[in-house]
């Protein structure tokens, strides 16, 4: 990583430690079953991954599950996926400030949404999906394990680095089944 990556993302990362740090969120604990709103963040960058997350949505949607989601492409060109969908809106590189934190209206937006659950479908860590995630105003937020992140979630699953897409989908959703929060 060059020397410019390395400090955009440390300072990106400065500034959403205090963001996060002012930041009132309703939390509850939530069974995937009893979740009526869903939120998916992904890594558009990977089509394959991307097809994944569209069979998901669909999936979803035909269990009458409200859901949207948000992906960032991390890409120099936006390929033609890129336009937006009911279920799904992307952003990109030109939408982010120069210390990696989005500013768009369509993000802000998505952060503002009291969603039932949030599910970060990213398994690598990329500050501009870290920053969806973090100040999301979800009332359930999961995602993969990085002791790093750990405030930012309540709850992280510790899977390998080399689980597919498909497989952390399957244990996202076994744990979720598990939940079940005092009434």
């Amino acid at each position: 990583m060059s020397i410019v990556k390395k400090t955009q993302k440390k300072v990106g990362e400065y500034f959403l430690k205090k963001e996060f740090a002012a930041i009132v969120r309703q939390t509850s604990v939530v069974n995937f079953a009893e979740a009526e709103t869903i939120a998916l963040i992904f890594d558009a960058t990977d089509k394959e991954e991307f097809e994944i997350v569209k069979k998901y949505i669909k999936k979803l949607k035909d269990n009458k599950r409200k859901v949207r989601a948000i992906g960032f492409y991390d890409g120099k060109e936006e390929p033609t996926l890129m336009s937006s969908k009911l279920e799904y809106d992307f952003f990109s590189r030109k939408q982010l400030k120069w210390y990696l934190k989005p500013s768009d209206p369509i993000v802000e937006n998505f952060i503002l949404e009291p969603f039932d659950l949030l599910i970060n479908l990213s398994l690598k860590y990329k500050t501009p999906l870290l920053y969806v995630t973090a100040l999301s105003r979800a009332k359930f937020k999961i995602g993969k394990q990085h002791p790093k992140y750990a405030p930012y979630y309540d709850l992280m699953l510790n899977v390998d680095d080399s689980v597919p897409l498909q497989t952390f989908i399957t244990i996202a959703e076994k744990y979720l089944n598990m939940i079940h929060p005092k009434k």
